[in-house]
């Protein structure tokens, strides 16, 4: 270790480094957490492949995770007596002069890059949380609250910076390294680290038309019609995420929308494109709509609910291809019935992504690595838990309704998508994440990292000559 300590300008944490070792390790999830040998900081680029070198040289190796945010529910960034290379020193974020592109270090949050964007008044594809880490989110495909007008985070990945296993730093892109830049763009962290990133750029988005719209669960098949009919007029420049959940302080059963409504420059578009969910058929119990001056402080607009949200939280999530009334009213009545069965599990929640899928269907199912490139939508399960042993069951319980909605979906749409890499905890099928892409990422993997020194996450094995 002092070996190591001589060639690196970063920070190394050992268990006997108290509390910095402690808070290097936290999660945003407490089941995310491992008790790693070493967590080491790098200050530079060329700080990683020492790191890389020593724990592939200890006998035997030394895993090696890599945490760039920790928002993943698995223990993908943390390692149990492996080597952690946690990101969080190189998170700077750099806007180009002509403001045309931003480059993003690979530990930076969303919210990094929201505090730029904002104030240079540009918008990139990103998360719609701030606490989201760039790197997990853009390597899975990246959907956020932009992608109906702009499309994927990987469609707007112009180059990026990799740290590849046998320590060699390269840049890659369309021209540069283009097996490796098609494999990133959608088949996760299985070839090497990925320590910047340059997006595209766009002009602002917002002001935005964000808050809260709920009903009591008793109104849902009311609302699905509502949403039915909404989709019809539905553009690029409005979304929402529908929430399955039990708000405090009443604790019932509640059907919650979260709505952006993209160039609501005097709240107007919000009034007209909401109407229906606000004046409809179905009055909401509750309604708090307002404008938002930017996308960074649309990030922060979960922040109040999720300081309370129990931290023992596993999630799963899959892809589905509509918003079919018989799909959402069975996966109520088994969320409904499991959160009922305890208090120690009704903090657990469904979130379902509403964002036009018309720009990212434009890309080929070939150019980059994600598999689907037909219409589709996104959804998840949160199991939460206030108490070590309710955990299994909640667990269980994800596992269990992402099946359910995957079979479900495939029954009414005859359409199979498969597992969604940002949403599995690294059990499924590799076909059932990447179909027909596996052969070429396994080639990729060949390629980049035959030894399988990237072995946490959705593993992908390496093709055999």
């Amino acid at each position: 270790m002092a070996e190591l300590k001589s060639k690196i300008q970063g920070t190394i944490l050992t268990p006997e480094s108290g509390d910095a070792y402690t808070a290097a390790l936290r999660r945003n999830s407490d089941l995310s957490i491992l008790p790693a040998k070493l967590v080491v900081q790098p200050a530079t680029y060329e700080d990683i492949p020492p790191v890389i070198a020593y724990a592939t040289g200890q006998t035997p190796p030394l895993e090696i995770a890599v945490k760039g945010g920790g928002a993943h529910s698995a223990t993908w960034a943390s390692s149990d007596g492996g080597v952690v290379i946690d990101l969080s020193k190189l998170n700077q974020v750099t806007l180009a002069e002509d403001k045309k592109s931003i480059s993003v270090q690979g530990g930076a949050y969303w919210g990094d890059v929201y505090e730029v964007t904002a104030k240079a008044q540009v918008d990139v594809v990103g998360s719609p949380l701030w606490f989201v880490g760039v790197g997990g989110f853009t390597l899975g495909g990246g959907y956020g609250p932009l992608s109906g007008e702009y499309g994927l985070a990987i469609d707007n990945l112009l180059s990026a910076t990799v740290v590849l296993a046998d320590g060699r730093i390269v840049k890659t892109s369309n021209d540069d390294e283009p097996d490796l830049f098609w494999a990133i763009r959608g088949g996760g962290g299985q070839f090497g680290i990925v320590v910047e990133f340059v997006f595209k750029t766009h002009a602002p988005a917002g002001p935005f038309g964000s808050g809260v719209i709920a009903y009591p669960g008793t109104e849902l098949a009311n609302v699905l019609q509502i949403i039915k009919d909404w989709k019809s007029t539905q553009t690029p420049a409005e979304r929402f995420t529908l929430n399955f959940s039990r708000p405090a302080p009443h604790f019932k059963p509640s059907i919650v929308i979260l709505p952006t409504v993209l160039h609501d420059t005097d709240g107007q578009r919000s009034k007209t494109v909401l109407a229906p969910f606000r004046e409809g058929a179905v009055k909401p119990a509750f309604e708090k709509v307002g404008t938002a001056p930017d996308f960074l402080t649309v990030s922060h607009g979960a922040d109040a609910s999720l300081a309370t949200a129990p931290k023992r939280l596993a999630i799963r999530g899959t892809f589905f291809s509509d918003f079919f009334p018989e799909l959402l009213t069975a996966v109520w009545e088994k969320w409904v019935a499991f959160t009922d069965t305890s208090e120690e599990v009704r903090g657990s929640a469904v979130l379902w992504d509403l964002t036009s899928p018309a720009k990212l269907v434009e890309i080929g199912v070939a150019d980059t690595a994600l598999k689907v490139r037909e219409p589709h939508y996104w959804m998840a399960v949160q199991g939460r838990s206030t108490t070590d042993a309710s955990v299994p069951a909640a667990k269980e319980f994800t596992a269990s309704l992402v099946q359910f909605v995957r079979e479900k979906n495939t029954e009414l749409s005859g359409r199979d998508l498969g597992w969604f890499v940002n949403m599995s905890q690294g059990t499924e099928k590799p076909e059932d994440v990447f179909g027909e892409h596996l052969p070429r990422l396994r080639k990729v993997k060949a390629k980049y990292d035959p030894k399988k020194v990237w072995s946490k996450g959705f593993v992908i094995e390496p093709a055999q000559e």
